[in-house]
């Protein structure tokens, strides 16, 4: 199968991420994948590595029609079995470009999903999604749940730490993170008495405040930003305890990075963490926005190795079981194969 792939962000990110791990897995399956990105993207060096062909489209926008009409021309050139969109420029531009033409999916990654009904089929990351939407009127039949993925492996190995603990946590420095709220967690823990070193891996626009923050916490030598994280191994992998502490999260890519990597993980009730999560036999769950819980979740895992190690194996177990890049790409082969027959 030729399966055509389109995605328009420029930066790194979950969605990014998931669009690599598409990618990597149909390619995986041997079906030709060619993704369409922006010339700016910075996933394309990712692209080339893995062996997948990048064409690059020029476009100002979801409005753009000269951009539609180019992207046409190159959909029509590479005539691909159905085509996955995953953002809503794409989806937009993909529905201007092909008029029924092509089969066309778009993955419903977050909650703005008022552009899918325009696709023959959604593809939802959480049980959630798929209930937003059933709610928006897309069809049951035309939704399947595809989570997110990632590539393990084998069994996690973990590096040797410092002399004291290590709490962990990453992501974008944006305010639907909830990283406000690790900071303040961590404040807790440091007044409580308890000795560890944090560090926070990311960057974005909410980063001079977060420092700000931690340094009037009394944060200063002990919770570090290392920037954005390139060798995600080395840091899970020295995390005692990782935490996600979102405000809002459609699913949460690092969560499962946590897992297979072998890290302890505490996550907020937001809404991927509970899709993916068992509470208390694999993660466990705090309320969103309450520091002093998660402050008393991390300083229970602090006090209790053994229950941070039982957590730890827990959660590598499941991701084994359910989130691979094999097996989620086999399930995306299945409903493509009733997606392109129907």
């Amino acid at each position: 199968m030729h399966i055509v792939q389109l995605m328009f962000g420029r930066g790194l990110g979950g969605i990014e991420q998931a669009f690599i791990d598409y990618c990597d897995g149909l390619h995986g399956r041997g079906h030709r994948v060619t993704a369409i990105i922006h010339p700016g993207a910075q996933i394309k060096k990712s692209l080339l590595a893995l062996g997948i062909e990048a064409v690059t489209l020029r476009n100002m926008g979801a409005w753009d029609y000269f951009a539609a009409w180019r992207l046409r021309s190159k959909l029509r050139a590479l005539n691909p079995d159905v085509i996955i969109s995953h953002s809503n420029r794409g989806m937009s531009l993909a529905h201007k470009a092909i008029k029924g033409e092509y089969k066309l999916v778009g993955v419903a990654h977050n909650y703005n999903t008022r552009r899918l009904n325009h696709a023959d089929a959604v593809f939802a990351i959480t049980h959630d999604l798929m209930r937003v939407l059933g709610e928006q009127g897309i069809r049951l039949e035309r939704i399947f749940h595809i989570p997110n993925m990632v590539r393990c492996h084998g069994l996690p190995r973990r590096l040797p730490g410092g002399p004291l603990p290590l709490i962990a946590a990453m992501g974008r420095f944006v305010k639907k993170k909830g990283f406000e709220v690790f900071i303040d967690a961590l404040a807790i823990l440091h007044e409580r008495g308890y000795r560890f070193q944090a560090v926070l891996g990311g960057c974005g626009e909410e980063e001079a405040a977060l420092k700000k923050r931690a340094k009037s916490a009394g944060l200063k030598g002990i919770l570090s930003f290392p920037g954005w994280i390139e060798d995600k191994k080395e840091f899970y992998s020295r995390a005692d305890i990782f935490c996600l502490p979102s405000l809002h999260e459609p699913f949460g890519i690092v969560l499962l990075e946590a897992f297979m990597y072998g890290a302890p993980v505490i996550a907020t009730d937001s809404e991927g963490p509970r899709d993916i999560i068992t509470a208390n036999y694999d993660a466990l769950i705090v309320p969103k926005g309450d520091a002093a819980a998660l402050a008393l979740a991390l300083a229970s895992l602090l006090d209790n190795p053994k229950r941070a190690e039982d957590l730890a194996a827990n959660g590598f177990a499941k991701v084994k079981t359910r989130y691979t890049i094999e097996s989620v790409a086999e399930q995306i082969e299945k409903a493509l194969n009733v997606i392109v027959a129907n």
